[in-house]
């Protein structure tokens, strides 16, 4: 994500234009802390969506147990490095990469449907020569990362993955092309609720804001997803050039 720290408006810029729309002046239906939890929440399902915050860690090797847990935000891991130097400055790398269904516990024997050992397997043949003993793989099974005999050779760990915009219980600061996405998300979950209440009041611009909102391919949040996608330019552009230079 490319885009500068200035760029991010506070909640209180984006609370501004919601209260306007509710009438929920000096807070008496909903507190603050709700509507700061509805930013929140739509920060996170926008995060979802778009893939925006690409995060990059550096770790410690879990030379222990060879089992490293994601970061609380962290929601789809894109790359897997393990490297020796020092933390954050590698002298040498190399690429981890995944073993389908593998598990293991602590640094036992591991468990994966096809294995170079299983050799009376009358389906799977051994698809290496050498043994995953002698290989760099990693396994993601509910937020924990498990790694080889071989990676445990390295000292760090660098993982790139997507995370959430803000973390839970952190203060939400909103990307200026996600505004409008976030000020018609708060107001939909504040007549959502103002709807079981007084129907016939509110049923009508619940409506009305979730089409505003939610229309296929119109629609503000597909708006707001298009635009996180659409940035960094530059590496787009220059895959394409790098792409047309190609001899087919």
């Amino acid at each position: 994500m490319n885009i500068s720290q200035e760029s991010f408006l506070t909640p209180d810029e984006i609370l501004a234009d919601v209260i306007e729309e509710t009438e929920d002046f000096e807070y008496r239906i909903s507190t603050k802390g709700w509507y700061l939890s509805q930013m929140q929440q739509c920060l996170e399902e926008l995060s979802f969506d778009s893939f925006l915050l690409t995060i990059k860690d550096d770790f410690e090797f879990p030379s222990e147990n060879y089992s490293l847990a994601l970061p609380a935000n962290a929601f789809n891991v894109r790359d897997i490095f393990v490297y020796n130097g020092a933390i954050g400055d590698p002298t040498d790398s190399q690429r981890v990469y995944w073993k389908r269904a593998a598990s293991r516990k602590n640094t036992n024997e591991f468990i994966a449907p096809n294995k170079s050992t299983h050799t009376e397997d009358p389906f799977f043949s051994p698809l290496s020569q050498t043994t995953e003993a002698e290989q760099l793989w990693a396994a993601i099974d509910n937020g924990v990362i498990t790694f080889s005999d071989q990676c445990a050779t390295y000292s760090y760990v660098h993982i790139r993955y997507n995370g959430t915009l803000t973390p839970i219980g952190e203060t939400p600061f909103v990307p200026q092309f996600f505004r409008q996405a976030v000020k018609l998300f708060v107001s939909l979950q504040f007549y959502r609720k103002m709807r079981k209440r007084h129907p016939r009041v509110y049923r009508t611009l619940f409506n009305d804001v979730h089409q505003e909102l939610y229309a296929p391919l119109i629609g503000v949040w597909d708006t707001a997803v298009k635009r996180a996608h659409s940035l960094d330019t530059k590496s787009i552009d220059d895959m394409r050039e790098y792409l047309s230079k190609m001899n087919y």
